[in-house]
């Protein structure tokens, strides 16, 4: 009966040194969560700054397609830019307006190579 309690006793030591490397290990790892969360946080509000910076852009006017004020509006917030004139807009609004006219020019350039087959096939009739 002693053998078996000192081999319960030894078991239960050992079961108990486990658990407690167990628990210190979750404990590092819900650390390096929080260090994670807070990395990413300040990853975010970084990135955040970074957009709503002020920065100064022009748009082109003439008296034809281009001469209307430009609405811009990103995640529910808007302004209007005034065209032909040096103005200050947050980088967001400028990234917009960057995307969009990088659309237009792979729009312009479908376009064109689709005017361009057309007019190949129709030679080839």
């Amino acid at each position: 009966m002693e053998k078996y309690k000192e081999s319960i006793a030894a078991l239960k030591a050992e079961y108990e040194q486990k658990l407690a490397e167990k628990d210190a290990e979750n404990a590092r790892l819900r650390g390096e969560k929080k260090t994670a969360e807070e990395k990413a946080k300040a990853k975010a509000a970084e990135y955040e700054a970074y957009l709503n910076e002020y920065i100064s852009v022009k748009l082109f006017k003439d008296n034809d397609k281009y001469r209307d004020d430009v609405y811009v509006a990103v995640n529910g917030q808007n302004c209007v830019i005034k065209r032909g004139e040096w103005v200050k807009i947050k980088r967001k609004f400028a990234l917009v307006l960057d995307a969009s006219e990088i659309q237009d020019m792979k729009t312009a350039q479908l376009i064109e190579n689709e005017q361009r087959s057309f007019i190949n096939q129709s030679r080839a009739v």
